[in-house]
């Protein structure tokens, strides 16, 4: 039998979420002249890393939502606090609920053939995301996460309801991960435009080595059935 791959699966919780938890997450330690716990986080082939808030559904309200951030595409996904999760049971979550995002962003946003979709869900089977929690906020996460919390409070309010269901959850998803990103290379000082769900599908196809015939740079991708924020006011 090969041998697994094992990768970090950091997972970095923001002071709001860490007193939610009501844990002791140790912070990492200080870059050169920042501040403590406001590390700039990466991920590589060594280290998956996803920045963590929960935010209220509305002012001051008890319903919740938890979202998550991946530190190099961006790409986000929510999950609504419906009871109360400790740190055990949201690792489980997580470590779940991304790659189920990514394969049903990739249903309707078409960088590789459906019948692929499997395939790599079963080679991302093959790598242990051996889960590590910490308490950090990387402000250059924190402006994509914000905005991922307006549509949420936004489209709760539009709908007049109180929690993210399910399937809002998602198709808020697929909204977010299909639209342009502009973030500011460390290296180059330049903005980049990039797709969260093409960056991701990207990474994770270097940790698994296979391309999977990616239609990355096919610029015909159809998105007519990406979910748009005035559809949610229609409803």
């Amino acid at each position: 039998m090969a041998n697994v791959k094992t990768l970090q699966f950091q997972l970095a919780a923001s002071n709001a979420l860490n007193k939610y938890l009501k844990a002791d997450l140790p912070r990492l330690p200080v870059e050169l002249g920042k501040q403590a716990g406001v590390n700039t986080l990466t991920s590589d082939d060594k280290i998956f890393n996803w920045q963590l808030q929960i935010i209220d559904n509305s002012y001051q309200s008890c319903e919740k939502t938890i979202i998550a951030c991946e530190a190099n595409s961006r790409f986000t996904f929510f999950i609504p606090v419906l009871f109360k999760l400790d740190i055990d049971e949201l690792t489980k979550i997580l470590t779940i609920e991304w790659q189920s995002t990514l394969a049903a962003t990739l249903e309707v946003y078409p960088l590789i053939p459906k019948s692929d979709i499997a395939v790599l869900l079963s080679d991302l089977s093959q790598i242990k995301f051996a889960p590590c929690w910490v308490k950090n906020t990387d402000l250059s996460i924190s402006g994509h996460i914000s905005d991922a919390s307006q549509w949420v409070t936004q489209t709760l309010d539009n709908l007049g309801h109180k929690n993210l269901s399910t399937q809002l959850a998602i198709e808020l998803a697929l909204h977010l991960n299909t639209q342009p990103k502009r973030v500011t290379n460390k290296k180059t000082k330049r903005k980049e435009k990039f797709i969260p769900v093409e960056r991701l599908l990207s990474h994770c196809q270097a940790l698994i080595g296979n391309k999977l015939n990616s239609d990355m740079n096919d610029k015909s991708v159809d998105t007519s059935n990406i979910i748009s924020f005035s559809d949610y006011i229609k409803r």
